[in-house]
């Protein structure tokens, strides 16, 4: 007749338990990297999306505004007096001929990228682009004296006019520069679905 041991319980508790608490922590481990994950991809995201695309089409304060969740897009528009500045290519029509499509498209975003320096040097706001064009404004959404931004805006459009005369575009380039300052209106306008922070009025027109 043979006997088959019986195991020590107190040795399969003991055993059960390290079994479980070694669950337990890995369990424990593998959601603890899963929410590092996704917070670390949401991070990414909210990188991407305030530097790469807002930074594109708001102006930095309100940027900085939307990065930290208190940009309000539902106030009322405002009047105050700013300054507006256009500078608009010269030749346009016949660079696009000479260069074609893919060459007046390197001039356009070289222009911008020279012209948007100069913005952000200054102080001012990169309202928008339009085709061979930009326009500029002073005083919003950061506030300066109205004297301040006629000093800034005189100032850039002088170094715009020398920026455009020296570089070498492939085409002979020249560029007009209207200033205004005036009674503004300023704020986002538009719907819920698309709008644009923007400056209208007689002294823009």
């Amino acid at each position: 007749m043979y006997f088959i041991p019986h195991a020590d319980t107190g040795s399969l508790n003991a055993l059960t338990y390290f079994f479980g608490l070694a669950t337990i922590a890995f369990i424990m481990l593998v959601l603890f990297c899963a929410v590092n994950y996704l917070v670390n991809q949401r991070n990414i995201l909210e990188n991407y999306l305030t530097n790469q695309v807002l930074a594109r089409y708001l102006p930095p304060r309100l940027v900085a505004q939307a990065s930290s969740g208190n940009l309000d897009f539902e106030h009322d528009p405002e009047s105050r007096v700013l300054t507006v500045l256009f500078a608009d290519l010269v030749g346009f029509t016949k660079m696009s001929t000479e260069l074609g499509s893919v060459g007046v498209a390197k001039v356009i975003n070289q222009f911008s990228t020279e012209v948007s320096e100069l913005v952000h040097y200054h102080g001012g706001t990169v309202d928008k682009f339009i085709g061979d064009c930009v326009m500029v404004v002073f005083g919003a959404p950061d506030s300066m004296t109205t004297q301040a931004q006629a000093y800034r805006c005189t100032e850039m459009a002088e170094q715009i006019v020398e920026m455009v005369r020296t570089i070498e575009w492939g085409v002979p380039l020249s560029i007009r520069v209207g200033l205004s300052t005036g009674e503004m209106v300023v704020g986002h306008f538009g719907s819920a679905l698309r709008s644009d922070y923007t400056v209208i009025g007689p002294a823009v027109n």
